[in-house]
């Protein structure tokens, strides 16, 4: 794994992903949460070596999601 391999991981799942989602808490049975998912799939996939760091971006969107429902 190159320098450039890790700067590009960061920056798709920080800078992109995670970015995108972590102000916008969504409904667990909307499409756009699919979407979520389907893209750390993804994100999974192509940077194993984060696949951690994207598991538990997921589960603190969850909570997220949970506490907004909740209200």
């Amino acid at each position: 794994m190159t320098d450039q391999e890790v700067k590009e991981a960061f920056t798709e799942v920080y800078n992109k992903f995670w970015l995108r989602y972590r102000n916008a808490p969504l409904s667990k049975d909307s499409d756009e949460w699919e979407r979520m998912n389907t893209w750390a799939t993804v994100l999974m996939k192509k940077y194993p070596f984060m696949k951690l760091v994207i598991a538990e971006m997921i589960t603190e969107l969850g909570q997220r999601m949970w506490r907004h429902e909740r209200g």
